[in-house]
């Protein structure tokens, strides 16, 4: 996307996120790369990452996440061509799927119910971020409800 392409433009491409991950395996450091597609699974999984973490995008739902997404149809299509194109390279890395409209339990239950080999679910916003933001909402409607007065 627009992100990529700056950071790109200005230097800071993916490659050096390839190289880091390379120099975190050759230290013996746990690796979690995200990675968008087919290509950068392939070069993740060459530097040494244990885990690839197939992102389908910015999280949605809650009141900052993103309001259009891809299917979680297209995911499991997009997650098993990354999937595969890792395993290409290393059959024994571990594989997550994150991101995009896999924002609730049900929503990673699908993609791992129907995705070939994969091994969980990353969780960031979707177990962080909308769970605070449903309790907060939740507590101030209770305060907002109360009675003032005798």
């Amino acid at each position: 996307g627009s992100m990529r392409q700056s950071f790109e433009e200005t230097g800071m491409g993916y490659g050096l996120e390839v190289d880091m991950i390379a120099s975190a395996h050759a230290l013996d450091l746990l690796t979690t790369p995200y990675v968008f597609n087919a290509d950068e699974a392939r070069a993740m999984t060459e530097a040494g990452a244990d885990i690839i973490v197939a992102h389908m995008g910015v999280t949605t739902g809650g009141t900052i996440g993103a309001t259009s997404a891809k299917s979680l149809d297209d995911c499991v299509t997009e997650i098993d061509a990354i999937s595969a194109a890792a395993r290409e390279i290393r059959k024994d890395v571990i594989m997550l799927c994150h991101g995009g409209p896999i924002s609730m339990p049900d929503d990673a239950a699908y993609i791992l119910k129907h995705c070939d080999r994969m091994h969980g679910f990353y969780g960031a916003s979707s177990m962080e971020r909308l769970p605070a933001e449903v309790a907060i909402r939740e507590q101030t409607a209770r305060f907002k409800g109360l009675s003032i007065g005798k």
